[in-house]
């Protein structure tokens, strides 16, 4: 007699057809396996093992450290940009513009406050939260990782200074890269901070450059 409780075998029913292989009615075993990451956390796990190569990886002497820290940190509340913003308006012929200083040090300013809603949004650690063992070589902010202010803010300030002052354009580029790179290599940052920081820069300072005139 057979066991009624015996559930009936898998598989089709007699006669029953099976789908044709790539008829998207297969069920068949998927590309990743049932509880595989998902495409952001495998984003995250390269852009934190290449941020680690950056930070832990690569040399970093003293002598080089010191100073690159030292600079990194004027980027803190965008205060370089602000003071460079000062100066220039103070430099100008007629004496001091505060609407050449408004221009770029509110631009800047204003940047800071919206990546800091971003940041509250994503909430995402700092590397040395995360990993223990990731030591930083300048104090670490308090505020959330991702994206990165300075990023942010020294893309907008570049672009800013650039339109005030277009002879001097190279020396703001350059000094907007070091502030982002620096964030990575002193491991206060990951990669994708920084890279998401500029693109919000440019999404706020190229409109605002084009419909902003001084």
């Amino acid at each position: 007699m057979p066991d009624l409780m015996t559930p009936p075998p898998a598989g089709p029913p007699a006669g029953a057809e099976e789908p044709p292989a790539g008829s998207g009615q297969d069920h068949g075993p998927s590309a990743f396996p049932p509880g595989s990451p998902g495409l952001l956390q495998r984003l995250a796990t390269a852009d934190r093992a290449v941020s680690a190569v950056i930070g832990g990886g690569w040399p970093h002497p003293r002598w080089f450290v010191v100073p690159l820290g030292a600079i990194s940190l004027t980027g803190n509340y965008g205060v370089v940009w602000v003071v460079l913003a000062a100066v220039g308006a103070a430099t100008g012929a007629g004496g001091f513009s505060g609407r050449r200083f408004v221009y770029a040090a509110g631009a800047v300013l204003a940047t800071e406050w919206l990546t800091f809603l971003v940041k509250l949004a994503v909430r995402r650690q700092r590397p040395p939260e995360r990993d223990p063992e990731a030591k930083a070589d300048i104090p670490l902010p308090l505020s959330p990782s991702f994206p990165s202010s300075h990023a942010s803010m020294s893309t907008v300030g570049a672009l800013a200074m650039s339109v005030l002052y277009p002879a001097l354009w190279p020396a703001f580029v350059a000094l907007a890269v070091v502030l982002a790179a620096s964030r990575v290599y002193l491991r206060v940052h990951y990669l994708a901070d920084v890279l998401a920081g500029v693109c919000l820069g440019l999404v706020l300072g190229l409109p605002y450059i084009v419909l902003v005139k001084i």
